[in-house]
């Protein structure tokens, strides 16, 4: 799905009032506006020269926004030129207003239209987390980059349209767009878009094109080297995603599927084809796991489009039925530590954060949290409250009755109220408008024999205003393990048990099956943990040839996560250990207030000069890069890092940036391409019976 900057708002633009600015909200794949392109790319100028002939629907009336760095040459209708003007209505985007008759149903506008565009080094400045959220268009000898909420040409806002778009590229370069392709005049290729959506993006790059068909769909790789293995690598796992996508969902929405390579960080999936940065496509395991996720959104987010008017579900629900369904098929297991794993992201980076009705995109670690952690959680809920026939059969239904137009949570809960034959509002209400999360404290625990039997009574404590929850608890026995379920919805309850043998203690929630806010003791020392601290620090030598090595590092993590820089020479920063989440950049000899906090490491791991230690294992530190993360004895509420590098300082800076892929983690190791990674476990949610 693209997750390309904020669009203006209705709202904003209706503060400034224009008679003839009528806003299309088409509502069906018939009666819906047209665009009509031909667009003259420019690579050494950074510019464009285009026409868009737009065919308004039979009701619709037109709200056209273009961005700031356009400009607007002529408006035409029936051959005939309209009066005109623009209007600011927020950062980079403009507003167009025509004069033009009222009704325009079976007109056609003719905009002509112009523009220049940043560079690939200018659009890296706005790269965060190694990954670009690139607001405006990017055009160099690279390549180009215009994404459809840069307002490159002409466009409605939040409205659905067919596209067509003639483009004319320098030799050597391919294009890449929504929907299918052929070759036009010399130099030019026609793209055209079988179905409405909601933008069109213009890629394009000096690519290696490798296709197949299978099954009726075009599979594609856009590379900008002849990477055979790797092109067959994507093209199979692609047929993969295909057919349990279409056997989950329903019938794969576009002609084609293209994986193409971008000259910035990207990660995006479009109608029809995923974006992917040249540093991502290559990482081994992103055809396994993101790949599948891009595919996914070709229904959630592609073709059901998302009405975020209540909320964007569609990151949930990909990754619910993306990244979790693949962990769910190697396993209980794999599943569990997957949810752990959410639970544990959530705490670290949200766990005071907005409410899922409030999610719109994944700009900061904190949003992302929300809408892909907590999301994901609340479908596994729903699954296990209506049951897994009637949830799959709910998304069937729902992509069915929701293909090509816009959906809300609303809808949602509609579907899966039908299908399951259930009222869900109270489910619904809960999870998705309020926000945070539960925070379960059991209280003491005894058992009462009762004849042949024994009753098991526990009490339970919820923060105010309570949740209803379907709570897993399991009870350890003098004879095994008895796993039972029980509803609790009060602030403080008393939770009563029948069973065969004495009980011992009772785990809640041990497969962390309920979204909730963990406890400090529940969980153990990340990276993620240190990153997350609002107040956190990271302190980076103040010095000599360690500084240089780390400087890029240690900014970089400073603007991805909002943490206060300082340095090892700085005064009082020794006093930070006693109360805030410190982050070291360099081990003995390169921080001196590594010394300070080396005695806490040595808990976990072994750090000597040439040797690093952890988890029963051993790495040269010569060549490698490592980060360790430990709780703060002195304040356990705060964690304790270490990033550590035998690296020069380029590669340095590019392990630093692969720490985000890790953030889960307690440790992680990276030798060359190898990574090693682990946790430390924190406590059970658990009390024990009275003896």
């Amino acid at each position: 799905m693209r997750d390309i900057g904020s669009r203006i708002t209705a709202a904003a633009f209706l503060s400034v009032f224009i008679a003839l600015f009528i806003f299309a909200q088409p509502s069906s794949a018939v009666d819906i506006t047209s665009h009509n392109l031909n667009i003259s790319v420019d690579i050494k100028g950074r510019k464009i020269t285009g026409t868009d002939r737009i065919t308004p629907g039979k009701q619709a009336k037109l709200g056209l926004y273009i961005r700031q760095g356009s400009s607007i040459d002529r408006v035409l209708m029936d051959g005939k030129d309209l009066k005109f003007s623009v209007l600011g209505v927020r950062t980079g985007v403009n507003a167009l207003n025509i004069d033009a008759p009222e009704d325009l149903a079976g007109k056609t506008l003719e905009v002509h239209f112009h523009g220049s565009f940043q560079s690939p080094a200018e659009a890296a400045e706005s790269v965060k987390r190694g990954v670009a959220f690139v607001e405006d268009g990017v055009i160099g000898e690279e390549g180009v980059f215009l994404p459809s909420g840069s307002f490159w040409f002409p466009q409605e806002e939040k409205s659905l349209a067919l596209f067509e778009c003639t483009v004319a590229l320098p030799a050597g370069y391919t294009a890449v767009m929504e929907g299918s392709s052929q070759k036009g005049g010399k130099g030019t290729e026609r793209w055209k878009a079988e179905t409405p959506l909601d933008g069109f993006d213009l890629v394009a790059g000096r690519y290696i094109v490798t296709q197949e068909d299978y099954k009726g769909i075009g599979i594609y790789t856009y590379f900008f080297k002849d990477e055979k293995e790797l092109s067959r690598t994507y093209i199979s796992k692609t047929k993969g995603y295909l057919d349990l996508y279409q056997g989950l969902i329903g019938p794969y929405p576009f002609k084609k599927f293209a994986v193409v390579e971008n000259f910035l960080p990207t990660g995006y999936g479009m109608p029809s084809f995923t974006l992917l940065g040249s540093s991502v496509i290559r990482l081994p395991f992103i055809p396994d796991t993101s790949l599948g996720h891009e595919i996914a959104h070709s229904w959630w987010g592609n073709s059901v489009f998302v009405d975020d008017s209540l909320g964007n579900w569609v990151e949930a629900l990909t990754t619910y039925t993306a990244d979790y369904l693949y962990e769910r098929n190697k396993g209980e297991k794999e599943a569990r530590e997957f949810r752990l794993n959410k639970l544990r992201g959530y705490k670290n980076f949200a766990q005071d954060g907005e409410a899922l009705k409030d999610f719109i995109d994944s700009t900061t670690p904190s949003s992302r949290a929300v809408g892909y952690n907590k999301g994901m959680m609340v479908f596994g809920m729903l699954e296990d409250a209506i049951g897994r026939e009637p949830f799959e059969k709910g998304l069937k239904d729902f992509y069915r009755d929701f293909a090509f137009r816009r959906a809300s949570w609303k809808d949602l809960r509609e579907a899966f109220e039908k299908a399951s034959d259930s009222t869900l509002g109270w489910f619904f209400d809960q999870w998705i408008n309020r926000s945070g999360g539960p925070s379960l404290m059991p209280g003491s625990a005894r058992a009462i024999k009762k004849g042949d039997i024994y009753e098991a009574s526990f009490t339970i404590k919820q923060i105010k205003p309570a949740y209803i929850l379907d709570l897993p608890v399991l009870f350890k026995t003098e004879n095994g393990e008895v796993l039972k379920k029980v509803r609790v919805k009060d602030e403080a309850e008393e939770v009563k048990v029948e069973l065969a043998s004495r009980p011992v203690s009772v785990e809640i929630d041990p497969g962390y099956e309920v979204f909730r806010i963990l406890s400090d003791e529940e969980m153990p020392p990340s990276l993620g943990a240190c990153l997350g601290d609002r107040n956190g620090v990271i302190v980076t030598p103040g010095k000599g040839d360690a500084r240089q090595k780390y400087l890029a590092a240690s900014e970089q993590l400073s603007k991805d996560y909002n943490l206060e820089l300082v340095t090892d020479a700085m005064a009082g920063v020794q006093d930070y250990l006693k109360y805030r989440s410190v982050f070291i950049l360099g081990a003995g000899g390169e921080n001196a207030f590594y010394l300070l906090a080396a005695q806490h490491f040595s808990r976990h791991a072994s750090i000597t000069g040439d040797t690093f230690r952890v988890n029963g294992k051993a790495f040269g530190r010569d060549g490698s890069a490592f980060a360790l993360a430990v709780k703060n004895p002195e304040n356990p509420a705060k964690t304790i890092c270490l990033f550590a590098s035998g690296l020069d300082k380029e590669k340095t800076f590019s392990s630093a940036k692969r720490m985000r892929y890790f953030s889960d983690s307690s440790y992680v190791v990276f030798s060359g391409d190898k990574v090693d990674k682990g946790i430390f476990e924190g406590k059970k949610l658990q009390v024990d019976f009275q003896k």
